[in-house]
């Protein structure tokens, strides 16, 4: 009964857009409360043991809970007050039973991905209704968007699906699947980021795999690629999917590098991540729970951050969003929790941390949902910390 909750909660993790009861949020807290049936169990057990990192954790997560900073006009906003305290459950239970993790959940939640996907994109009509059951909300496909799948978004489905061919990469690597499942794993991932057009997707996967080759290069490899890259590369800017959102970003950043910024999905996270940097800047204590909107308002109106973004690439308008709330972690704690937050991420990332190729990809990949993409809570980020410390041990 225990391994079957405990592979349930892997399976929402790695599908964290899903719930039977979809709450008004894009990350559901299906997997948190398997994460904290599970802590309470051990906790009946006696078997809870707080390590150093586990300790700064959860002292970290009681301190945003508590701190209001200097002024007593911020609001409390419990989704945002308790989620270093969720983020903390769903990393502390990775944690402890990361080992029990099945290969059956890992291909569950690919081959459902996967069926999301193409059935979104052969017949949305039919799709949404029933996905929209199940997650908070499908957004169409227009404007160069592809299908989204079981996300709110289609690059929230792009992003999982990348996460899902890091794990499948561990699990490979340590023998807990074959190399056929391998393979067809991370190529239906693959025909899931391709589906979704998602540009931070395309991105994301090239830079991955970027990774993974340099790794492996050979001066045999290294010809290899010199042949075979002009006719990737040719044959991907011939085909329709380079005129979708994605494929633009790719075709501009081959033809011009120069200006990428002038992707508005970019120059938006660009635009949260420096509103927290500067705002670390300017009070590097934080300014307290609740704090995020008058804090986003002060940095702009100092360094006019929304007009140098719009003129970069953004959207008229859009850019004023990041001034009453962000999709950025980073952002957000930086502004509430000033260095605390800075230093508990830095270690959080160094503990986690080990000089593997495994590493080179599960770390880096992480530390961008925190900066750019997701909430504190959203159980990939701990998937990939978690599995990288295993894989320095397991190694």
């Amino acid at each position: 009964m225990k391994l079957f909750i405990v592979n349930l909660f892997f399976f929402f993790s790695l599908m964290p857009f899903i719930s039977p009861y979809p709450l008004g949020t894009d990350v559901q807290p299906v997997s948190i409360l398997f994460g904290s049936l599970l802590l309470f169990w051990r906790f009946l057990e006696r078997r809870i043991t707080l390590n150093y990192l586990s300790f700064c954790f959860i002292m970290i997560a009681f301190f945003s809970l508590f701190y209001s900073g200097f002024d007593p006009q911020n609001s409390f906003e419990p989704r945002y007050r308790f989620s270093l305290l969720f983020a903390f459950i769903t990393f502390l239970t990775i944690f402890y039973y990361f080992k029990f993790f099945s290969p059956f959940a890992l291909k569950a939640a690919i081959y459902l991905n996967f069926f999301g996907i193409i059935w979104h994109f052969i017949s949305p009509e039919t799709f949404v209704p029933l996905a929209e059951n199940i997650v908070r909300t499908i957004k169409d496909s227009a404007g160069g968007r592809g299908v989204t799948g079981f996300a709110a978004e289609p690059s929230f489905n792009s992003i999982t699906a990348l996460v899902q061919i890091v794990i499948s990469y561990y699990f490979w690597k340590n023998k807990k699947i074959s190399s056929s499942s391998f393979l067809i794993l991370i190529s239906l991932c693959l025909i899931i980021i391709l589906l979704t057009r998602s540009g931070t997707g395309y991105l994301l996967t090239f830079f991955l795999f970027g990774i993974y080759f340099l790794s492996q290069i050979s001066f045999k490899r290294l010809l290899s690629i010199m042949i075979l890259l002009p006719i990737i590369v040719m044959s991907f800017l011939n085909t329709t999917y380079s005129d979708s959102r994605g494929g633009q970003l790719i075709k501009t950043l081959l033809t011009n590098p120069s200006i990428l910024l002038k992707d508005g999905s970019v120059s938006e996270r660009m635009l949260a991540v420096e509103i927290g940097y500067r705002s670390l800047l300017l009070n590097p204590f934080g300014n307290g729970g609740g704090s995020y909107e008058k804090a986003a308002n002060k940095v702009n109106d100092k360094f006019n951050l929304v007009i140098k973004y719009e003129n970069q690439g953004i959207t008229g308008g859009r850019g004023n969003r990041y001034l009453t709330d962000t999709v950025s972690s980073f952002s957000r704690y930086s502004i509430e929790l000033g260095l605390i937050f800075f230093f508990f991420v830095t270690y959080l990332i160094y503990y986690c941390t080990r000089p593997k190729l495994y590493s080179f990809m599960s770390i880096p990949l992480a530390l961008i949902l925190i900066l750019v993409s997701f909430s504190i809570i959203f159980p990939p980020i701990y998937l990939l910390l978690v599995s990288s410390f295993y894989q320095k041990k397991e190694s």
